[in-house]
């Protein structure tokens, strides 16, 4: 397989990303209270519904498979910043945030995942108020992975646009959502039941749309980097 075909589609895992979860999370919720911070009598409710829906389930295998997308998109990008970016430069700095922050970002939002399984599972045997505090968790673990994912898209952004794969009101937009997603991520971890996901839902918008500009434009994979504001020439390291 070619670089170029390979390249296409570790980019294109970023938009399946995004709209997998999307889609696996509005079936998933579907049926669930409209409370922003639903009693324990709610949840559990919601929960044995849940448990016997083929529509839930569905969507939850939709949102697994997304954030299964995202793991090979942090690695499509881990190497295509390798190839065009120096470690040395800003921009490596920049790269090695975005795959270390990708990275915190998918273990806080799958470790998040325990306590709504627990739900699902002793939903039969638990309290009212246990299954709050459980569902309570979830939700702010939730909220939780909004910083991380702030970090990951103003990082990309910075390295994507170092290593001339997106032009500058790409990479200044993802920096400013960034900084957005900090800020609302912060304050939403202070209060949780009034947290604003805005900022994270347009990193989510900005990352589909880097991702389909990637696919289709994948660059010419060329290994040649900048130093001191020269073109350095590609170099071609013979391993025994």
């Amino acid at each position: 397989m070619s670089t170029t075909i390979r390249d296409r589609i570790g980019a294109a895992t970023g938009a399946a990303f995004v709209a997998l979860i999307m889609v696996g999370n509005q079936m998933a919720s579907g049926g669930s209270a409209d409370s922003a911070h639903p009693t324990g009598g709610q949840v559990l409710r919601d929960v044995a519904h849940q448990a016997s829906s083929a529509t839930f389930t569905a969507g939850l295998v939709l949102e697994c498979l997304g954030f299964a997308a995202f793991i090979v998109f942090v690695g499509y990008l881990a190497d295509a910043l390798r190839r065009r970016v120096s470690g040395r430069e800003p921009g490596g700095i920049a790269a090695g945030t975005a795959i270390v922050s990708g990275a915190v970002m998918l273990a806080v939002k799958l470790g998040s995942a325990a306590p709504i399984v627990t739900l699902w599972v002793d939903h039969d045997h638990i309290s009212p108020q246990l299954a709050q505090v459980l569902n309570d968790l979830g939700g702010v673990a939730f909220v939780i992975s909004w910083l991380p994912f702030a970090i990951f898209v103003a990082a990309a952004a910075a390295g994507l646009h170092r290593a001339a794969l997106v032009g500058r009101p790409t990479a200044y937009s993802g920096l400013v959502l960034g900084v957005a997603g900090l800020a609302l991520g912060v304050a939403g971890v202070h209060d949780p039941v009034g947290a604003n996901p805005l900022a994270f839902l347009l990193g989510l918008l900005w990352l589909f749309a880097v991702s389909v500009r990637l696919a289709v434009r994948p660059g010419t994979g060329a290994s040649t980097r900048t130093t001191g504001g020269k073109t350095a020439e590609p170099r071609v390291t013979v391993s025994a």
